[in-house]
C-alpha cells in the first residue's frame, strides 16, 4: 500500500511542472514533425535532379559491381567515364520506385525530413542538459525550428536527404556521448553510419570534420583520455569515410565542384549561392549572430572543440547556401546551451497543450488525405498544385509521345527539366542538358547560360534535334530557337513544343487526329 509522499510540497509541485513540461515539449517537437512531413506531402513536388537518379540507377542495376558510367542520356554530355558517386542511395530510390512509385518517393521525402529535425532537436536537447540532468526544452524547440526552416528548402527525393538524415544522427550520437560525459558505447554506432553515407553523397566529409573539431578540442583543453578517444573516433571515421568503391571518381568530381565547374561558381544555381542570399538567408545570418553571441556571452560554458567546429561551418557555409542545414544541425546543440535561460512553463499550459492536439489531429488528417493516393498517377501528382507552382511538362511530354516523329532522337531542352525528360522520354530520346553541372564542359555551359545572347544563338543554330520542350513562359531559349526558323507547335500553361524548321507531316511531326 503506497504511502503518504515524503517530498515537500514545492518539490512535488516542480515534479508536476516538470512533467507538464515535458509533455508539452513532446507535443511541440510533434507540431513541427508534422510540419516537415506535410511539407514533402502538400506542398512540395518531386526534385528535378530525382529523375535522372533514377536513370542512373537503372544503368547501375545492369552492373555486377558499382564502378564509372559513360552517359548516354544527354547528347551534349562529355563521353568520358564519370562516377556517380551516390550509388548506394540511387539503387534505393530505384527500389522505393519500382516498388511504391511516386508514393514510395513521396514516403521517402516525409521520413528523412522529419528524421532531419528531429535528430537536429534531440542533438540540442543532449547539448542543452546541464550538470544536473535538467533540459532546457522550449530553447532545444526553438533551435529545432530554424533548423527546420534552414533544412526544408534543400531535402526532396535525393541522395543528399538521406545524407543530412545520416548526419544528423551522428551528431546526436556524439553530442549525447559528450553529455554522458564521453563514456557512452553507442557513439561508435558513428563508424557504420559515417561509413554508409560514403556511398550516398560525398557529404560525408562532415562526419570526420565534426570528430575533427571535437578532438582539437581535446587536445587544447589537454585531456588525454578525450584525446585517445576522438582520436581513435577519427581515424575510424576518417577510414569510413573512405569506404566506397567509387572513391576516386568521388575526390575527382569533389575536386572539380571546388575549383572548375562554371555552373557552381556561377550565379545561376540557387542553392550554390552563399548563405546569406535567397529565402533562407536572413534565418542563417540570424541564427549565426545569435550562435556567435550567445557562445561570446557564455563563453565560459562553451568548449573549445564547438568553436572549432563553428569555424570549420563557417568556411564551407560562405561557400555554398546548401550547407547551412549542417551548421544548425552541428552547432544548434551550442546555441541551446548558451542561449539566455527560457521559462518552459508555456509548455506545461493545459489549454495551449489541448490546442496543439486539435491542431496535430487535424493537421494529421490533411497529410492523411493528401498523400498520393493508388490510383493517381505521377503526372497527376506533378501538377496537383497547378501552373503556378513548380512543376513539369507532363502534357507537352504526351504531345511528343503521340505527334512527334523520332528522327534525330534528341530533344532540346532547358537545365531545370533535363532530368524528367530523361526519365520520361529517355527510351526513345537523349535530352541537350539536364542537373549534373559536371557532365558538361565549360564550353557548353558558357555557350547556354553564362555567355553572350550571340553565343548561344551560335551553340543552338548547330544543333540538330526532333524537338524542343521549353517553359511556356521566361524560356531562355525559345527566342532563339524562333529566330532560327522553329514554330511553336504545342503550347499549354506550362510548356510549349517546338519544332525545326522544315518539319512537314510525315518527316519528323504527325498532325494529331
Amino acid at each position: 500500500m503506497d504511502g503518504p509522499s515524503i517530498l515537500p510540497a514545492p518539490r512535488r509541485q516542480e515534479g508536476k511542472q516538470a512533467a507538464a513540461a515535458r509533455g508539452g515539449f513532446y507535443l511541440l517537437v510533434a507540431f513541427l514533425l508534422v510540419v516537415a512531413v506535410g511539407k514533402a506531402v502538400l506542398f512540395d513536388s518531386i526534385d528535378p535532379d530525382a529523375f535522372w537518379h533514377l536513370k542512373v540507377a537503372d544503368v547501375l542495376a545492369q552492373q555486377r559491381f558499382p564502378h564509372p558510367i559513360v552517359d548516354h542520356l544527354s547528347f551534349a554530355s562529355v563521353r568520358r567515364p564519370w562516377t556517380p558517386y551516390s550509388w548506394l542511395a540511387e539503387l534505393g530510390m530505384k527500389f522505393l520506385w519500382d516498388r511504391w512509385q511516386v508514393r514510395g518517393a513521396v514516403a521517402a521525402h516525409a521520413i528523412l525530413s522529419g528524421a532531419i529535425v528531429l535528430f537536429a532537436i534531440l542533438a540540442a536537447l543532449e547539448g542543452s542538459t546541464d550538470a544536473d540532468g535538467r533540459r532546457r526544452y522550449l530553447v532545444c524547440c526553438l533551435v529545432g525550428a530554424a533548423a527546420e526552416f534552414l533544412a526544408l528548402p534543400f531535402v526532396s527525393f535525393r541522395p543528399v536527404t538521406l545524407a543530412m538524415a545520416l548526419l544528423s544522427i551522428i551528431a546526436w550520437l556524439v553530442q549525447r556521448d559528450r553529455r554522458m560525459r564521453e563514456k557512452s558505447r553507442a557513439v561508435w554506432w558513428i563508424v557504420l553510419l559515417t561509413a554508409f553515407t560514403a556511398n550516398v553523397h560525398m557529404f560525408v566529409v562532415f562526419a570526420p570534420m565534426l570528430v575533427a573539431a571535437y578532438f582539437l578540442g581535446a587536445w587544447i583543453e589537454k585531456n588525454s583520455a578525450s584525446i585517445r578517444r576522438y582520436g581513435l573516433m577519427l581515424g575510424l571515421t576518417a577510414a569510413a569515410s573512405l569506404m566506397s568503391p567509387m572513391l576516386p571518381g568521388m575526390v575527382t568530381t569533389s575536386l572539380h565542384f571546388a575549383t572548375d565547374d562554371v555552373m557552381v561558381h556561377s550565379h545561376i544555381i540557387a542553392e550554390l549561392q552563399p548563405f546569406y542570399k535567397g529565402s533562407t538567408g536572413p534565418v542563417a545570418v540570424g541564427f549565426l549572430v545569435a550562435l556567435v553571441g550567445c557562445g561570446l556571452w557564455r563563453r565560459k560554458s562553451v568548449r573549445p572543440g564547438e568553436w572549432i567546429l563553428l569555424a570549420f561551418c563557417l568556411v564551407v557555409l560562405v561557400k555554398l547556401g546548401r550547407f547551412a542545414p549542417m551548421l544548425a544541425i552541428f552547432m544548434g546543440p551550442m546555441l541551446a546551451a548558451c542561449a539566455p535561460r527560457m521559462s518552459d512553463k508555456a509548455l506545461a499550459n493545459r489549454a495551449l497543450g489541448v490546442a496543439m492536439a486539435v491542431l496535430l489531429l487535424a493537421a494529421s488528417v490533411k497529410i492523411v488525405r493528401g498523400f498520393p493516393g493508388p490510383a493517381e498517377t505521377t503526372s497527376q501528382w506533378l501538377e496537383r498544385l497547378g501552373p503556378d507552382c513548380p512543376g513539369y511538362p507532363t502534357k507537352a511530354c504526351d504531345f511528343v509521345d503521340r505527334a512527334i516523329v523520332p528522327r534525330t532522337h534528341r530533344l532540346i531542352d532547358e537545365f531545370t527539366w533535363g532530368g524528367y525528360l530523361e526519365w520520361r522520354l529517355g527510351d526513345r530520346y537523349q535530352v541537350l542538358i539536364d542537373g549534373r553541372t559536371q557532365l558538361y564542359s565549360s564550353n557548353v555551359w558558357n555557350a547556354l547560360y553564362l555567355g553572350t545572347p550571340t553565343q548561344r544563338l551560335q551553340y543552338l543554330r548547330g544543333l540538330s534535334a526532333d524537338a524542343a520542350v521549353l517553359p511556356a513562359k521566361d524560356s531562355a531559349f525559345a527566342g532563339d530557337l524562333m529566330q532560327l526558323g522553329w514554330t511553336v507547335v504545342y503550347r499549354d500553361v506550362r510548356a510549349q513544343v517546338l519544332a525545326p524548321p522544315k518539319t512537314v507531316p510525315g518527316s519528323g511531326f504527325r498532325v494529331p487526329s
